[in-house]
């Protein structure tokens, strides 16, 4: 039986036909991090200390119109969060886009994982005294939404945009007994293209 399993599997790339992702639009954006809640995130994305961030997107149109599209996009990206924490998301988005001749509103819901690599040591209680213990890190659910803006300076064949886009999100669980939720605004500036 084994061998039979073996064998089917090792046939399964010839039988499995791999296709190009379409030439749609990607997404390279630079990010800020604030642990506050909206709207004091908002200006503290640009005046509290730097949690900076990249993330690389990839968008799939549901429905693209003459005037507006719906989307969704998939991406993955890194944050530096200074004496805490580094993290990897990976997410999707979902939302809807209106142009306004060369510019864009749009507004999205996003959900997705967190695997969280702490800065410091954690102390765990080892029978009548703390210990020391390094660990491969935290993960945890994220989920928020998000409004930005963006300005089309391609051509028809060629897009490119640039996208500013401020989300809110949600990190759970962080501590169980302290802060569940960590809410946390996140500022992103890129520019969005298509290969």
């Amino acid at each position: 039986m084994k061998k039979q399993i073996l064998f089917l599997l090792m046939l399964l790339p010839s039988v499995v036909v791999a296709q190009w992702l379409p030439f749609g639009p990607w997404s390279v954006c630079a990010t800020n991090t604030a642990t506050m809640l909206p709207p004091a995130s908002i200006t503290a994305v640009l005046f509290q200390p730097v949690h900076p961030g990249l993330s690389v997107s990839y968008e799939f149109g549901w429905r693209d119109k003459e005037f507006s599209k719906w989307f969704q996009d998939a991406g993955i990206g890194y944050t530096y969060h200074r004496f805490a924490y580094q993290s990897v998301v990976i997410n999707t988005k979902a939302g809807y886009r209106r142009y306004l001749g060369n510019l864009s509103l749009e507004a999205a819901l996003q959900a997705g994982y967190m695997h969280m690599f702490l800065l410091t040591d954690r102390a765990v209680w080892d029978d009548d005294h703390w210990t020391s213990k390094a660990g491969f890190g935290k993960p945890q659910f994220i989920t928020g939404a998000g409004v930005g803006i963006g300005y089309d300076i391609g051509t028809e064949d060629a897009m490119r945009r640039i996208i500013l886009n401020y989300d809110f999100r949600l990190q759970m669980p962080f501590v169980k007994n302290y802060t569940p939720l960590l809410p946390s605004g996140l500022l992103s500036l890129g520019l969005q293209f298509t290969l």
